[in-house]
C-alpha cells in the first residue's frame, strides 16, 4: 500500500508550497497534464495556471509534462508554457520518469511528480522514490478507465487514510 502514499496531498496545484520544496533542494517539477492542471476539454491551461507555471520558472524551477496522453495533446499544451515533454508515458513506467528528468538535467532526487492519479502518477514516481504530490482531478469528467480505477483508488486512500 505504501506504493500509493503520495509524498504530500493538496487540493490544487496553487496550493504547492514552492519555497518549501526549494529549500528541500528541489529543482523540477514533472506534471501530469489531465484533471492535474487542465480538464480533458481544454487545450491549454488556463491563464491562472499559465501564470503559476511562470512563477515556478521564474524562481528557478524545471517544468516537464509527463502524460499517458498522446503527443497531439500533448505538444501544443507544453508549448503553451514553455516546457519539455514526453507524450505517451505509459506511467507508472520508471524510464520515461527518469528521462524526464535527465532531459531537466536534475536527478530524480531533485523532482517532484504532480498528478491526479494513484496508480499512474504517484505510483510512478514512488517506484523510484521521487518527491510526489496528489492532487483532487480538476474536474469529475473523465473517461470509462479513469472512472473505473477511481473506485480502486478510493478503497486504498481509505485504507491509507486509516493508517495514517
Amino acid at each position: 500500500m505504501s506504493r500509493f502514499l503520495p509524498t504530500e496531498f493538496v487540493d490544487s496545484i496553487f496550493e504547492i508550497d514552492l519555497e518549501k520544496l526549494k529549500s528541500m533542494g528541489k529543482k523540477g517539477f514533472l506534471f501530469d497534464i489531465d484533471n492535474t492542471l487542465a480538464t480533458y476539454a481544454m487545450a491549454v491551461p488556463d491563464e491562472k495556471t499559465k501564470e503559476w507555471i511562470k512563477k515556478l520558472q521564474e524562481l528557478g524551477f524545471g517544468v516537464y509534462l509527463i502524460s499517458n496522453n498522446n503527443e497531439r495533446r500533448v505538444k501544443p499544451f507544453a508549448e503553451s508554457i514553455n516546457a519539455g515533454y514526453i507524450a505517451k508515458a505509459l506511467k507508472p513506467r520508471i524510464k520515461p520518469i527518469r528521462q524526464a528528468c535527465a532531459n531537466m538535467g536534475i536527478s530524480v532526487d531533485e523532482a517532484v511528480l504532480v498528478g491526479d492519479q494513484l496508480f499512474t502518477d504517484i505510483w510512478g514516481g514512488s517506484r523510484i522514490g521521487m518527491h510526489t504530490i496528489l492532487v483532487k482531478p480538476i474536474s469529475e469528467v473523465e473517461h470509462g478507465f479513469v472512472r473505473f480505477k477511481r473506485r480502486f483508488e478510493k478503497l486504498i486512500m481509505k485504507r491509507l487514510n486509516k493508517k495514517g
